[in-house]
């Protein structure tokens, strides 16, 4: 009697599990069953766009929907990661994040309105793009080591130029005089591009940039490459030492481009997306598209992408804290 007492109990259990897992395991099977966003959430023209919109050119055909870029700027990138923080986790909006979304805002804006941990689900690492110290020529320093001394000898009278406020390039600034013990002063720009009329005139004689906004002013001799930022030098400029090679020891940054979304999505989603991304960026083709903009191709598991915004929000978190950095 005991015994049948408990079936209906048991049975009612297993049934409550089933429930919770049938939405999980219909939608798994479904996807995509529509046309996939994927949010950039940086303006159009940039570099995120440029990586979007590669990826979503041939992601489309391997899912077999429309993948549709949608550029959602502003606020450091929060803006366009706060609306997939809060979409549905069926896998059918995405976003392209990095970690100045992931691992510099969450500093900057006291009331940021997602969890960059918590309200995300890391999908895989498509590109890093690397970043480069250019001085202007008439600066008297041929070498990182040559730019600390001079920085020593006048503190505070160096300044350098970025993208804005919190930006990589900025933290790459910080970080330089950190590691060196050395006083810059920070000047910062709405783009790179708008920073580099001061630098070529030399009123800002130092800049930090990607590599493909910068080859062609290294090219055309108007500024002097000294260091990439990056843990091992860059195949399109293999002759410029990394930072720590110039003689910084332990100074590595980079931006790094990465598909999420919202907490909550479906292992098999997340495992099907990530795989089709895998197989996109391991396209010739796209990963000579993505050179050319000077991004180098670095796909990655789910657990290395939560593992990449973990260290960065811990390294990212003592530059801004040391530097006193605050959004404007």
């Amino acid at each position: 009697m005991t015994t049948h007492q408990h079936v209906p109990g048991r049975w009612l259990a297993a049934a409550a599990v089933s429930a919770l897992l049938l939405p999980q395991a219909v939608c798994a099977q479904e996807f995509p069953g529509r046309p996939v966003r994927l949010v950039v959430p940086f303006a159009a023209g940039g570099v995120s766009d440029i990586i979007g919109r590669t990826l979503a050119g041939r992601l489309q055909e391997k899912l077999g929907q429309p993948v549709i870029v949608d550029n959602r700027g502003g606020a450091g990138g929060s803006i366009g990661s706060d609306i997939v923080a809060k979409a549905q986790p069926d896998g059918h909006t995405i976003l392209l994040g990095s970690n100045g979304t992931h691992a510099i805002v969450p500093y900057l804006y006291r009331k940021l309105p997602y969890d960059p941990v918590k309200d995300f689900t890391p999908i895989g690492m498509v590109a890093i793009t690397p970043t480069v110290l250019a001085v202007n020529p008439d600066l008297p320093a041929k070498s990182v080591r040559e730019l600390i001394a001079l920085a020593r000898a006048k503190p505070g009278a160096l300044s350098f130029g970025s993208s804005g406020i919190g930006s990589t390039s900025h933290l790459a600034g910080e970080m330089l005089a950190t590691i060196a013990g050395v006083t810059l002063t920070h000047v910062p720009y709405k783009s790179a591009s708008a920073a580099y009329p001061d630098v070529f005139g030399g009123r800002v004689p130092l800049i930090f940039d990607s590599v493909v906004s910068m080859t062609p002013h290294l090219k055309a001799g108007r500024l002097r490459p000294l260091a990439v930022t990056t843990p091992r030098r860059v195949a399109t400029l293999p002759e410029l030492p990394t930072m720590a090679e110039a003689g910084l020891p332990g100074y590595a940054i980079t931006l790094w481009i990465a598909v999420f979304g919202p907490a909550g999505m479906p292992a098999a989603v997340t495992t099907r997306l990530n795989k089709e991304i895998a197989r996109v960026l391991a396209l010739p083709e796209v990963r000579d598209q993505l050179a050319a903009q000077g991004s180098e191709v670095m796909p990655g598991t789910p657990a290395e992408l939560l593992a990449a915004v973990q260290t960065d929000l811990k390294r990212m978190g003592e530059i801004v804290r040391a530097a006193k950095i605050e959004a404007e």
